[in-house]
């Protein structure tokens, strides 16, 4: 279970970061087209704000993911626990 979360919290990411990068190149809707628009027009203050969208919104992902983790394997001893003899 310990692979799979850590697993999760990697691929989430990439998730998000491939669905973002599909917007920017496909699409007419979305925080990625919002940028690149933005780029074509030298809008700078519109592309740092869409960037900082989205990392919060993969901060937000990746605390999700750690909420989940901290639920699910409450078995598991936190860091700095050692065994009691």
């Amino acid at each position: 279970m310990s692979w799979v979360f850590a697993s999760l919290h990697n691929s989430v990411g990439l998730a998000f970061v491939g669905a973002v990068v599909g917007e920017y190149l496909g699409s007419s809707r979305g925080v990625g087209y919002l940028i690149l628009q933005a780029e074509g027009t030298f809008d700078i203050n519109t592309v740092f704000a869409g960037i900082l969208v989205l990392t919060a919104f993969a901060l937000a992902l990746d605390h999700a993911v750690t909420i989940a983790e901290k639920r699910l394997m409450v078995w598991q001893p936190r860091q700095g626990e050692t065994e009691r003899i």
